[in-house]
């Protein structure tokens, strides 16, 4: 028995290691992963407040904002982003779970951001022209990723902060707790215009500093008579 006890338990651990399955674990915190969708329907789940006795979520994007009532308990919804296999557009999620201890008294509220882009759902066209005028022009809303790990000295940076400004008109300064994800421009319908932009990008805790500018041309199509 002193044989066979260890060799049972040796072809046990054989076996188990054979039919478990590899899972892919992103361990870095900072990761934009975290806050990037993979799937069209997605499984939200949190924790109730001890003293909680319903919920609200919402969910508010740049092409708008929609609410679900949470009761009874429930501790995880399923939201179908979009329909099809691959999103039409791409988009930047803020996600608002106010949680109420009876009546209207809020007893936590806790917050997400969740971001859509085409890139994780399979192939993706790729420019690799560097000078190509595509990189500079701008025609709707836009999602902007930003990851301090571009940088030299990432490991200091503690915060993300994105300016950015029309030439001659409005500014707009988007400051993020994180240091990896993705920002949403809403420049359709918004005040924006039409114009050059320069938009900056830093990191503090980092002295590097990303900078570009960008056009959104008029809508539709110009011709030119001689």
């Amino acid at each position: 028995m002193a044989l066979r006890v260890p060799m049972l338990t040796m072809t046990y651990a054989a076996t188990y290691a054979a039919d478990s399955v590899p899972v892919l674990v992103d361990s870095d915190l900072r990761s934009a992963h975290w806050s990037t969708a993979f799937t069209n329907v997605i499984s939200l789940a949190w924790g109730w407040n001890t003293n909680a006795t319903s919920a609200k979520l919402d969910i508010a994007g740049m092409g708008g904002t929609f609410t679900t009532n949470v009761t009874g308990g429930a501790s995880n919804i399923l939201w179908r982003a979009f329909a099809s296999d691959v999103p039409s557009s791409e988009d930047v999620y803020t996600l608002t779970l106010t949680v109420y201890a009876g009546g209207a008294m809020v007893a936590e509220v806790v917050t997400s951001r969740l971001a859509l882009v085409k890139g994780a759902f399979g192939e993706v066209a790729v420019n690799a022209v560097s000078h190509s005028p595509a990189w500079s022009k701008v025609r709707g809303d836009t999602v902007i990723p930003y990851d301090a790990s571009w940088a030299d000295g990432a490991t200091n940076a503690s915060s993300a902060r994105l300016v950015i400004a029309k030439v001659g008109g409005m500014v707009q300064t988007n400051a993020f707790a994180d240091v990896a994800g993705y920002a949403g421009w809403k420049i359709r319908n918004s005040g924006w215009g039409y114009g050059t932009f320069d938009l900056t990008l830093s990191f503090l805790g980092t002295t590097n500093v990303w900078m570009a500018e960008v056009a959104r041309p008029m809508d539709g199509t110009a011709v030119s008579v001689r």
